[in-house]
């Protein structure tokens, strides 16, 4: 029996142009060779994946094909789940295809799509997981749509780490848990880009009220204590992380906005 959280998605997975590679194939050994070392990862590794304790009864594998596959399960699990897949298939890729020109067929790209309920319909979240997995890979490649953006899997990992920082500034510095939903609230209201000369005319003091009420957001009652010091640099670090360092752009960043979502999704069910 599979257990399930609150919230629930589908993860699907796609080879990253696996056709063009397919049809390199010089002889048809080469093509049948292809074929079998794909379909032997996605059998294999995910099967395994999601039998170890991490995953066990938190996913379930729908289907693996010859170069893609689709799991569901607990939200959070399935995030977990597509860092581990999109590790092991950039090893598989570099063990196996090195001698092969060109990037076609070593990357892969995925989707996560969350159940609006949990009596939602799976077959509608698997088509809605699909178009954005679709999506995604028409405008990138090597990539997941995930909480609402298409990240690069260099900024996923970032996300993971800044998913991170946002829980320690409850856990290490006593900031309460509705500061999460208080800076998605700053960041909806933030969307927006500003250019030089309407900075220029605002004195710049807009970019930095943001900076201001994101401050007295990540407050903290160990603030004047022995760790205050601590606390600032870890405060500045996080800022900095989310929105960057310009003073003109008043925009959160990608994996910024993920991490945030994911954050608040974690503290939600804790």
């Amino acid at each position: 029996m599979l257990y399930l959280l609150e919230t629930w998605g589908v993860l699907r997975g796609d080879v990253d142009n696996f056709a063009i590679r397919m049809q390199r194939s010089q002889t048809i050994e080469e093509h049948i060779q292809l074929a079998v070392m794909y379909k032997q990862f996605f059998a294999g590794e995910l099967e395994v994946l999601c039998s170890m304790g991490e995953f066990w009864r938190k996913v379930t594998v729908i289907y693996s094909g010859g170069d893609d596959f689709a799991v569901y399960g607990a939200w959070d699990s399935l995030i977990t789940l597509a860092g581990e897949i999109e590790r092991l298939f950039h090893r598989f890729a570099e063990q196996n295809l090195k001698d092969f020109s060109g990037p076609e067929g070593k990357t892969i790209s995925m989707a996560l799509a969350l159940a609006p309920a949990v009596d939602a319909s799976l077959g509608a979240v698997f088509e809605e997981a699909g178009q954005r997995l679709e999506a995604a890979k028409s405008a990138d490649k090597d990539c997941i749509w995930i909480l609402g953006r298409t990240l690069e899997w260099k900024q996923f990992a970032e996300a993971a780490e800044l998913k991170d920082a946002l829980a320690r500034m409850v856990t290490d510095f006593g900031c309460s848990p509705q500061y999460l939903r208080e800076l998605c609230g700053i960041h909806r209201e933030s969307q927006v880009r500003m250019t030089k000369k309407q900075a220029r005319r605002m004195g710049g003091e807009r970019p930095w009220r943001y900076h201001r009420r994101i401050r007295r957001i990540l407050n903290a009652s160990r603030e004047r204590g022995p760790e205050r010091q601590d606390f600032q640099k870890a405060r500045a670090a996080l800022i900095a992380d989310l929105i960057g360092r310009s003073a003109i752009t008043v925009k959160l960043r990608p994996a910024g906005r993920v991490a945030l979502e994911w954050a608040r999704l974690s503290a939600a069910e804790a």
